[in-house]
């Protein structure tokens, strides 16, 4: 079967358009499980490092499950967490330039 350049061209950008998609579902496949083993391990490290049992009384945190001195661990999960939240959008930024 004879194609013309037109048709050609059509197919070879159908297809790349195809690859571009399984490439894309595959980094995000391997985004999302890399972020659901941080956050495991975020909670790990806060179990592990919280040092208390369950007290009744809130802590300065708002949080009764952890104690008050875990507050240096708070703070650096949540600037892990925004630190994750920037280079992703930046990544998004350098993936849309190319």
């Amino acid at each position: 079967m004879k194609y013309s350049k037109e048709d050609a061209l059509k197919e070879i950008k159908r297809r790349a358009g195809i690859i571009r998609q399984k490439h894309d579902r595959k980094v995000t496949n391997i985004l999302t499980t890399t972020a659901g083993f941080t956050l495991i391990a975020l909670f790990a490290v806060i179990g592990i490092f919280s040092g208390s049992a369950i007290s009744a009384t809130p802590s300065a945190y708002g949080a009764f499950i952890i104690s008050a001195e875990s507050g240096g661990y708070v703070l650096t999960a949540v600037l892990g967490f925004v630190l994750g939240i920037v280079v992703t959008l930046l990544v998004k930024q350098l993936k849309k330039k190319k």
